[in-house]
């Protein structure tokens, strides 16, 4: 929903002040797979994506993974609260990072988007790195959690 309101610094990065983004709800399930076969297939699934795994623990049952790209790099995977072609959206730096946790019994799929805009920051419309400005839509979780539900 936007909320459209008189041009003023802020309103300008954004043209409409759109309500924000729906966060993806983390994507849990049951599963027998190991904690070591868990962690390798989402390996497989998010550097297939072109994420970079930035920490990995086939033991604890742990993987993280980021995927920083510049204005609309991420669309595929993110939605943002500001408008198409906004000095936001065209300054954009957006890192997703997804964390993949398995017990041996259960596994857990979140993520959490990093929003910054370095080509603002010397301007007179600087703008702050936020965790709302942008959010996951829900794909990769779902497809991560779709390779590991194949047998």
């Amino acid at each position: 929903m936007l909320i459209c309101r008189p041009l003023l610094a802020a309103a300008f990065l954004s043209g409409c002040v759109p309500s924000l983004p729906p966060q993806a709800e983390p994507v849990s399930f049951g599963s027998t797979r190991s904690k070591a076969d868990v962690v390798q297939i989402a390996t497989r699934e998010l550097t297939s994506a072109g994420f970079e795994i930035s920490a990995s623990d086939t033991a604890g049952g742990t993987l993280t993974a980021r995927r920083i790209r510049e204005k609309r790099g991420n669309f595929d995977y993110i939605t943002c609260k500001y408008a198409e072609n906004s000095l936001a959206e065209l300054n954009l730096v957006s890192t997703l990072t997804v964390t993949v946790k398995s017990t041996g019994v259960d596994v857990d799929i979140r993520s959490t988007t990093l929003s910054a805009y370095p080509g603002l920051a010397d301007s007179p419309l600087p703008r702050s790195e936020s965790l709302t400005d942008c959010a996951s839509n829900g794909v990769i979780e779902k497809k991560v959690a779709a390779a590991l539900a194949k047998p």
